[in-house]
């Protein structure tokens, strides 16, 4: 996968949603308590998902 940005193509850095996978802890109810961190990767960056330039805000363009 090949990220750049039209309006600035020296960017090297872009903006994207990952799915991570936490560790919680809970209580008896199941009520949320402490965030544990992450130990997994659900969904990472593919070249289907959006790409925001860090630069400019603009709109990035993946090629496969």
């Amino acid at each position: 996968m090949k990220i750049t940005c039209p309006k600035c193509p020296n960017e090297k850095r872009f903006d994207v949603s990952a799915h991570e996978v936490h560790d919680w802890t809970v209580d008896e109810e199941g009520n949320f308590v402490e965030d544990k961190g992450c130990t997994d990767m659900a969904h990472k960056p593919e070249s289907s998902d959006h790409f925001t330039c860090q630069s400019c805000g603009g709109t990035a363009k993946v090629i496969s």
